[in-house]
């Protein structure tokens, strides 16, 4: 659970450097986007292909859970562009990558292990347009995640509010603005308002 926790921090942060307005630093990470080895193919025909904003068990469109970073990189849809992202985690620096195209100008984080090959370790959905098969997504309310997602246990971390379906293989970061701040460490899945707000979505 705390690798899990750790991530959505990682990735919250990063979302809340590249959108002004979306509350989602951490306490204790950082993260400096930098532009490198910018990948944009050259026509535009894959650009609006719904297949890219599917979200299903270890899968964001055509990135999956321990694909080789190689492969994704090459694997860029056309009218998508893949740019490097500098994370920083207590005084220590490593690389991951934002998947984005004009529509869906948020996209999403990749984040890499390397031992040694660097492989897609999560990935963190910030952009409302990408939907599992069932519709659910960024901005969809909690009542209708638990319909598709059981829900095995929630935690507040560093991130916020987490929600967490093992069978699912996802996390979802809640929006905890309209909850008791006191008593979120000692909310169970079913004490949470059905109208509650997802603000992000990590796949592990």
């Amino acid at each position: 659970m705390y690798a899990i926790l750790l991530g959505v921090g990682m990735a919250a942060c990063l979302a809340d450097h590249n959108n002004t307005g979306q509350a989602d630093a951490t306490a204790n990470t950082t993260a400096d986007e930098t532009m490198s080895d910018t990948v944009e193919p050259d026509t535009n025909t894959e650009a609006t292909d719904p297949a890219n904003l599917v979200l299903g068990k270890g899968q964001a469109g055509r990135v999956r859970i321990g694909m080789p970073i190689a492969e994704m990189r090459s694997q860029v849809p056309t009218g998508w562009q893949i740019r490097d992202t500098t994370l920083q985690l207590e005084g220590q620096q490593y690389t991951a990558y934002v998947l984005s195209n004009s529509e869906s100008p948020h996209g999403m984080l990749v984040e890499q292990l390397c031992e040694p090959n660097c492989q897609v370790w999560r990935i963190s959905i910030r952009d409302t347009n990408y939907r599992t098969a069932q519709g659910i997504g960024v901005g969809s309310k909690y009542g209708e995640v638990v319909r598709q997602h059981p829900i095995d246990y929630t935690s507040l971390g560093e991130a916020g509010f987490v929600a967490v379906s093992e069978k699912s293989g996802m996390s979802f970061i809640l929006d905890s603005s309209q909850l008791d701040q006191n008593s979120l460490h000692k909310l169970k899945p079913d004490q949470i308002p059905a109208n509650t707000l997802v603000r992000s979505i990590l796949i592990y």
